[in-house]
């Protein structure tokens, strides 16, 4: 075998073409991570500050428009609560004085000196629960859950 050296070929400068002679070429998708290349001729024209601009116009998206709505719904639902409380409402009704007799059921752990001292909190409640016992006939202060009493009006 002979050896023998090949010879680098010679280095060609590339050919430059017009710009108008050049295929259009498509535009690359951005990459991810880099800014978008930024033109002067794409942007808007500066206005001149003469007169007032517009104002910019609130625009929610779905999820806003159903949280503000819930926000003024719960607003909307304290403000009727805390105008009826203070009205009085229905529980004041019941619990007017001379509104006779009442009945209650019985629940689980509750007793007869508790119903009492819940019924009159500024009286003895066992007064009101001697009153208690006396109205629905009971002999013992024992109640089962259930059960209905009949409670007095209040004196």
């Amino acid at each position: 075998m002979s050896s023998t050296a090949l010879a680098p070929l010679p280095r060609r400068s590339p050919v430059r073409l017009p710009a108008a002679a050049l295929p259009a070429r498509a535009a690359r998708p951005a990459r991810r991570g880099t800014a978008p290349a930024r033109r002067a001729a794409a942007r808007p024209p500066v206005r001149a500050a003469h007169g007032p601009a517009a104002p910019a116009r609130l625009r929610l998206t779905r999820r806003g428009r159903l949280a503000l709505t819930c926000t003024a719904a719960g607003v909307l639902t304290g403000v009727v609560l805390a105008v009826a409380g203070a009205a009085g409402g229905p529980a004041a009704a019941e619990r007017a004085p001379g509104a006779g007799p009442r009945v209650v059921t019985v629940l689980p752990g509750q007793t007869l000196s508790g119903i009492a001292a819940e019924l009159a909190p500024g009286q003895d409640w066992r007064e009101v629960a001697a009153d208690i016992a006396e109205a629905n006939g009971l002999a013992t202060q024992a109640l089962l859950a259930g059960q209905r009493l009949l409670l007095p009006g209040e004196r």
